[in-house]
């Protein structure tokens, strides 16, 4: 058998996550954020966005926002989409 003929092996899908930047970073040119798991309970996402905010090399960051996501297939997210919206489209997708 050739190598054109063999079956292509399907990609594995991409686990739903959001990637959720520190605006206060970003409008003083750093990029500072994090990939979070979007199939976690809220609260956890919740946790590790304010974690990621403490960790910031900006002393005022309190403000997020989602700058990229994969693994929502033809989901549009906003990048002010609410944890709760994000929740429930990922754990429909997982």
């Amino acid at each position: 058998m050739d190598r054109s003929s063999r079956p292509q092996k399907a990609p594995d899908p991409v686990e739903p996550r959001i990637y959720v930047a520190s605006l206060s970073d970003y409008n003083n040119g750093h990029l500072h954020g994090c990939w979070i798991n979007a199939t976690q309970p809220p609260e956890r996402i919740y946790d590790e966005v304010h974690q990621m905010l403490a960790d910031s090399p900006s002393p005022a960051a309190e403000e997020w926002a989602i700058h990229d996501h994969e693994g929502f297939d033809f989901h549009p997210l906003a990048d002010t989409e609410s944890i709760d919206t994000i929740y429930r489209i990922a754990m429909q997708l997982d």
